[in-house]
């Protein structure tokens, strides 16, 4: 069993050049504000770990901030698509046709772990108790027979 990981701002560098992070971590920032890149990271993390409980066949690392490492590179294409989609639409950064279509692919990768289609990796850390409930399927309702008796 491999162990899940934790997707932190260093490894968005290994996924696009540098000079994107930087750009993505500073741009359109209020002078207060932080970079953005950590909270993006912890919701994409949280979406993703919904989508894994809600199939119902993986338990969750204990660890809130950890995902299976097979989804790595889908976790980097997401938080730095949500980091390029809080910059300006007229920002030299918007997504071009292929990273829209590696997009749809991934949200429809995500379906799929949702629907049960696909499972990954356990962890070596499983939560004792799950936080996120699995989805339930559908109810099966079936018409009771009703049993009437002739009286004549």
């Amino acid at each position: 069993m491999p162990n899940w990981i934790t997707i932190t701002v260093d490894l968005l560098d290994t996924a696009k050049a540098a000079a994107l992070v930087d750009a993505l971590r500073t741009a359109a920032l209020g002078e207060s504000q932080s970079d953005p890149l950590p909270e993006i990271i912890g919701s994409v993390t949280a979406r993703i770990r919904m989508e894994i409980a809600a199939g119902g066949k993986t338990v969750l690392d204990a660890d809130a901030t950890k995902l299976p490492p097979s989804l790595k590179s889908l976790a980097l294409r997401m938080v730095l698509r949500e980091g390029q989609s809080r910059l300006n639409v007229d920002s030299a950064l918007p997504l071009g046709d292929d990273e829209k279509e590696e997009w749809r692919q991934d949200v429809r990768f995500l379906e799929r772990i949702a629907a049960g289609d696909i499972t990954v990796e356990r962890s070596e850390n499983p939560e004792a108790a799950p936080s996120v409930q699995a989805k339930t399927g559908r109810p099966r309702i079936t018409p009771r027979v009703r049993e009437t008796q002739d009286h004549l």
